[in-house]
């Protein structure tokens, strides 16, 4: 028995049709995925926007400066927003910046849109779009439909006479003026080229003058007050206008005779003003003892008056026990070196803060102290209790003993006597009769004072006629 051929057979015929099949639905799929790209490798980007318009198809190009970088892959809904999967060639991602921003914008007036990547200014940082990234700035330009939209409502409110009849009477009126029209117009492109640079300046003094106004809104209360007080002034003014004439007829005069005066006086001015100077330097150096000696004085005062009453001085002579005369070196000269040299340090606040650096400086060290009460004055200036001489004025005045006590005991003396030997500051202060009175003078008093002390003549300590003259010039002296 003869056997069939293969391709007779039925089960043959039925699975060499099924295989054909699956070779035409195979090739399908392999061309569907070639046209898909399913094959190719893409590195993912996210991109978000508000709307994406309409005619951006899947599979839409990513252009960079006009070369293909990408894909869009898939469009989906997000929210209030879409979210655009970008499929980047791995191979271009490298040269897309980082900081990118997005532009969907149609091939044509009514065409497909792309994805139009905008490098950043200035190029970026360096570094480059990395899969995974999303690009959050983007926009889509004015869409067609929503122009025409728009614009259909102002056709329809336009009368199609109304606009023939415009039409017709511009053209009438731009007829046989191309030449003219066009230098106009070549004018004014070659105006806004040299407005054109100064544009950015011109941005910038809008700004301004935007921020400028606004202060001047806030201001307008505070300058509306301003302007009506002004009104009320300026009625004033008018209302005293003859006052406002005199006052400057007045001040036109003075200004007349101020200047007649400086005229005349100008020189002896400044010779006052340069003469004067040293005046007021030593007014400055001495201000701070003013208060407590003008303190002083008014304390002083009911005491000189009780003393001078009646027009005469009255004296209650004490005989106390005298100090020794001064030494013939013991002269008051203080040279004036000396006295800036003992003028450098701060005031004493005690008397034992007096040293060489201050002993010369103004102070109220003892002052201060008469001036709290009549009580205190007692405690440290009196006959029981005399001023006491602090330790480093020794050092300054180069006295020779204690004087029969009258700069302390004569232990505490020669304590504090080593030390002025050591300084060269001993003369700054050397107490002296001379030029308080005349020798003829210094004599007769001698003889008043010996008589009233019981001593002879010539044996009248010096420092008598010292504190004892000024009082008794052009005095009567009764004693007692």
């Amino acid at each position: 028995m003869a056997r069939t051929p293969i391709l007779e057979r039925g089960l043959s015929l039925k699975l060499l049709g099924a295989a054909f099949l699956a070779m035409v639905i195979f090739f399908l799929w392999i061309t569907y995925a070639f046209f898909t790209k399913a094959f190719v490798d893409y590195d993912n980007v996210t991109l978000t926007t508000d709307t994406t318009g309409v005619n951006l198809p899947r599979n839409a190009d990513v252009k960079l400066r006009g070369m293909i970088v990408g894909e869009v892959r898939e469009v989906e809904p997000d929210g209030d927003g879409v979210k655009l999967l970008l499929g980047m060639n791995p191979k271009l991602i490298d040269s897309v910046p980082k900081g990118v921003t997005a532009q969907l914008v149609p091939k044509t007036l009514f065409g497909e849109k792309y994805v139009a990547l905008i490098p950043p200014t200035g190029g970026g940082d360096g570094e480059s779009l990395q899969a995974g990234d999303t690009i959050t700035k983007a926009s889509v330009p004015i869409e067609v439909e929503t122009l025409l939209n728009d614009l259909y409502p102002l056709l329809e409110a336009v009368d199609p006479a109304s606009l023939s009849y415009t039409l017709s009477a511009l053209s009438s009126a731009l007829e046989g003026r191309g030449t003219q029209l066009g230098e106009t117009l070549v004018t004014l492109n070659s105006y806004l080229k040299k407005v054109n640079p100064d544009v950015p300046q011109l941005v910038t003094d809008v700004t301004k003058l935007g921020t400028v106004s606004d202060g001047y809104a806030a201001a307008m209360p505070e300058i509306g007050r301003l302007l009506r007080n002004t009104v009320v002034t300026g009625n004033t003014v008018v209302a005293k206008k003859a006052q406002l004439a005199a006052f400057f007829d007045e001040g036109t005069r003075l200004g007349n005779t101020l200047t007649a005066f400086t005229t005349a006086n100008g020189d002896n001015l400044v010779s006052l003003a340069k003469e004067g100077r040293p005046v007021l330097e030593t007014i400055g150096d001495y201000s701070t003892t003013f208060p407590c000696f003008l303190k002083s004085m008014s304390q002083l005062i009911p005491r000189l008056d009780s003393a001078y009453r009646g027009g005469m001085l009255h004296i209650n002579v004490e005989l106390i026990k005298q100090p020794t005369a001064y030494e013939a070196d013991e002269s008051a000269r203080v040279s004036k070196k000396d006295l800036d040299a003992a003028s450098t340090g701060p005031a004493a606040a005690s008397g034992k803060d007096i040293n060489a650096s201050n002993a010369a400086t103004p102070s109220c060290l003892d002052l201060n102290e008469m001036n709290q009460s009549r009580a205190k004055q007692e405690a440290i200036s009196s006959q029981d209790n005399p001023f006491t001489v602090p330790a480093e004025v020794y050092k300054l005045v180069g006295v020779k003993d204690d004087h029969n006590g009258k700069f302390g005991d004569a232990s505490e003396f020669e304590q504090n006597r080593p030390a002025a030997s050591s300084l060269e500051l001993q003369d700054l202060v050397q107490p002296s009769v001379s030029g308080i009175d005349s020798d003829s003078e210094r004599a007769e008093l001698n003889v008043f004072l010996g008589s009233t002390l019981g001593l002879a003549p010539e044996s009248v300590p010096d420092i008598g006629s010292l504190l004892v003259s000024s009082m008794l010039r052009g005095t009567a002296v009764s004693v007692r």
